[in-house]
């Protein structure tokens, strides 16, 4: 049995214990620790007006990820070599319809000296309003790519131009995005952002709808000293749709 006389004590409580973190008791040391601090966690986004998604700087972000990134990154700049574990979770997220905020709450469990402790409290975010790039690039009529739909002797049909723009739609990823589609005596004309993408919609439309592509490129012009290129893909879909040769041969 430990001899009390002998045993160490906290200097902010008394308390006589051998359990000292930082010379204070497991309490003590408890209540010294600040897991959220509003005023110092400073978390702002920025949501584009056009299709409502958030950002932290370019970065397309949630408003979630937003304030757990910070949270922890200031615990963590806080707290230094003493933090050995830190959880940040989003509780509830309350939008101000009169300012353009939005409050937080939030839990916090984290293992400091290896005493775990578990703080709930508010944040306050600072939602600004901006057009990203992807908006920005779509209402300018940006294109880099022309996905021409046509078909060998004959105009393309109307299904067949609406499985089109399906795909062109369904095959975008990322940051592309169709900028406008152009209705033309001899077909339709899609607009897309890259190379890539315009590549990557021609051949899912040929895998369905039959034919075959073709692709070309242009020099558009000249930025930071690079050449700037636009690509065509020419998509000819069949003469004869699937089931009307043997038909013809009926007839």
């Amino acid at each position: 049995m430990t001899n009390e006389k002998w045993m160490k004590f906290c200097p902010q409580c008394g308390k006589r214990t051998d359990d000292l973190i930082d010379s204070l008791c497991r309490e003590c040391f408890i209540r010294t620790i600040q897991l959220i601090e509003p005023g110092e966690m400073k978390v702002s986004v920025s949501i584009c007006k056009r299709c409502g998604a958030y950002f932290r700087g370019s970065e397309r972000t949630s408003i979630e990820d937003a304030v757990v990134h910070t949270v922890s990154r200031e615990i963590r700049r806080r707290y230094k070599n003493r933090l050995e574990r830190c959880m940040v979770e989003v509780n509830q997220i309350v939008r101000n319809s009169r300012r353009a905020r939005a409050i937080v709450t939030v839990t916090v469990r984290a293992e400091i000296r290896g005493v775990t402790v578990e703080q709930t409290g508010e944040i306050e975010v600072d939602i600004k309003t901006w057009t990203c790039n992807r908006c920005s690039r779509i209402a300018g009529g940006y294109y880099a790519a022309i996905v021409q739909i046509r078909a060998q002797n004959r105009f393309p049909a109307d299904d067949e131009l609406a499985t089109a723009v399906e795909i062109a739609q369904s095959s975008l990823s990322g940051e592309e995005f169709v900028s406008r589609q152009r209705l033309l005596k001899e077909g339709l004309d899609i607009y897309v952002s890259s190379m890539e993408c315009g590549r990557r919609i021609s051949r899912a439309i040929v895998k369905r709808l039959g034919g075959n592509f073709t692709e070309s490129r242009r020099l558009y012009g000249r930025k930071d000293g690079r050449n700037i290129y636009r690509t065509s893909f020419a998509v000819r879909l069949p003469g004869l749709r699937e089931g009307e040769g043997d038909l013809k041969e009926k007839m």
